[in-house]
Order: structure tokens, then sequence, then C-alpha cells
């Protein structure tokens, strides 16, 4: 397949692409291919769906790539329309995998590798390169991904973190009318600072806790910066935001902290998952969270398979001993 090449543009890609029923189709038949467990054999898995990648629809392969450059005018691309495959019934926590295992999950892989390299993190979702997102009942008021009761509140992933992911990719199996996946970019939130504010925000004047779900391998109470907020070419500046671990050293950043969390929660868009659909989050350009929802428990509820990617995978290679594919919660 020889895939035709975008225009460059400095216009964003839109938040939403539907497929086509070609696009579908095809989508569906190289997962089917892809007939490899990501829990059991993770490395495997990535080889194979890397392979896959230059078969995907040349509309499909421009379309994200022209992401990868540019972004969205949201800070994310939802895929819209994909085949789920049959679907196993709800967890009621992260520990299987199961989502891993089905067809959307496969393309999910596919896709994923146009983007770069898929990695898991031994501190998320038990190392597996594609996490259950699931609701649980043990887990519900927390700020982790398996909370409902309580609003995910807005963040970059792995904040704290010089390995965290490039991209957030996010398979809807199942989803839920209340549970709206948040996401705002670095670029819209200049746009409501003065001159003098922004300038600020470029500087380093905010430290970061650990986050809680790696508290079995680090210290939750390490400060870790100071870091900028943004950073990088003023017109398409990096992103850095956690609203639970993220502190201003002085008043001043403490205030600008607190006033990005107003400008994010006034225009952050909003996308509710539905079954079939992917969506790529662009960790590096956007700050994102999701609204609260009230789970059932009764194998029905909403059910998202999560997977991680960095564009570059040698950048980790020293914290993930044997070449293997899981990042090691210690180096984080």
């Amino acid at each position: 397949m020889s895939a035709s090449v975008f225009l460059s543009s400095s216009a964003a890609v839109p938040t939403f692409h539907e497929l086509s029923s070609d696009e579908r189709g095809a989508l569906a038949a190289l997962g089917q291919q892809l007939d490899v467990d990501p829990v059991a054999q993770p490395e495997d898995f990535c080889r194979r769906a890397r392979l896959l990648v230059p078969q995907l629809p040349a509309t499909l392969l421009e379309k994200l790539w022209a992401f990868e450059e540019r972004g969205s005018d949201s800070g994310v691309l939802v895929l819209r329309g994909l085949d789920t495959g049959e679907l196993p019934a709800t967890p009621v926590d992260n520990t299987g995998g199961i989502g891993g295992r089905t067809l959307l999950a496969r393309q999910q892989g596919i896709v994923s590798h146009a983007l770069g390299h898929m990695v898991g993190y031994a501190a998320e979702g038990h190392g597996h390169l594609l996490q259950d997102m699931v609701p649980n009942p043990k887990l519900a008021a927390t700020q982790q991904s398996q909370g409902s009761k309580v609003e995910l509140e807005a963040h970059t992933e792995q904040c704290f973190s010089a390995l965290r992911p490039d991209y957030v990719v996010l398979g809807c199996l199942r989803g839920d009318s209340q549970a709206a996946t948040y996401a705002f970019r670095g670029l819209d939130l200049a746009a409501h600072f003065d001159p003098s504010d922004l300038m600020e925000l470029y500087r380093p004047l905010w430290t970061t806790l650990v986050d809680e779900s790696f508290a079995d391998y680090l210290d939750t109470r390490e400060v870790r910066g100071p870091f900028p907020i943004l950073s990088g070419d003023p017109d398409d500046p990096t992103l850095l935001v956690d609203q639970d671990l993220m502190h201003g050293i002085t008043k001043r950043a403490q205030a600008l902290l607190e006033r990005v969390l107003e400008v994010y929660v006034a225009h952050r868009h909003a996308v509710v998952l539905q079954p079939g659909d992917v969506l790529l989050l662009d960790n590096l350009r956007a700050m994102h969270g999701r609204s609260s929802f009230a789970p059932r428990f009764d194998g029905t509820d909403r059910f998202i398979s999560r997977g991680f990617v960095v564009r570059d995978l040698r950048r980790s290679r020293f914290a993930r001993p044997g070449g293997e594919r899981v990042v090691q919660a210690s180096f984080s």
C-alpha cells in the first residue's frame, strides 16, 4: 500500500474522525490478524501491531500523522465507529487485562503504533500494555482511573515523571452517558493570560508530588521540581499540570495555578465516549480529566481499554530491564 502524503498546514486537526465503511472493515480485518495476547506477550503484540501499520487505509494514516505533527483543535483525536467485536462483562477491577483481548483493543494497538511505540508502566494497571479502566467500588472516591463518584481532576498523565507517555489512548468498549472525558490545550490556555502572567507560566515555579497509584513503589510525599506549566514554542506549547499534586512555590504562582484550573473548567472540551470510539490524547499538548458518573456494578458499566504511547522508545530503555515493554516504577 502506498499512502498519500498530507499537505502540511498550521491548522489543527478536528477532534472527530468518523470511519467510513471501508476504513471500518479494513481496520477490523487488521485487528483480526493481530491474534496475540497483549498481557502474556506484550513485546510480540507490539511488534506485530507495528508491522500492520502500513496496511492501514491511507485516509486514516493521514489523520493520525497530522494529529502527531500538529495536534487537534481540542488536544484529542477521536476515531469513531470501530467494530468492538464480542464484549465480555465489565469487570469490577483492573487485574485481569480483559479488555486488551478484544477486537477493539487489537485495533487500538495498531492505531497506537502509527503514533509511536506502546509501553506499559509497572504501577499502572498491573503493568499491562492495555489496562482495564473500569469503576472499582473500592476506589470510587479516589483520584485514580478506577474512580467514579468524584470528578477526575485536571492533569497531565504522570506529571511527576520524565518518562511520562506522549499519548494516552482510550478504546471504548462500553460507554456511560454521564462520563465525559475532558481535554484542554496549552495553546488555548495561553490565550487567556496577559503577557506578564504568561511569562510566569514559562518559569519553573511549581512542584509536584508523586501520584498515589505509585504508592507501592515510590514515596508519594516526595517533592519534585520546580517545573514550568508551559514550555517550548509559544505557537505549540507543551503543558504540565496536575490539580491534585501540583503546588506553586510562591503565592503568585499558586494563584496562577488556580487561575489555570478556572480557565480549564470554563473552556475545556468534553467528549462522551461511545462503544467503538478510540480516543487519542496528546499528553504533551493538553491536560485532561473526566466527570463523575454513577456505576451500577452489574457487568454493564463503562469499560475502557487504556494504552500509553511514547514517540521515542529508547528514552526509557534504561528503565525497562531486558528490553521489556514495562517501565519499572522505581525509574518513574
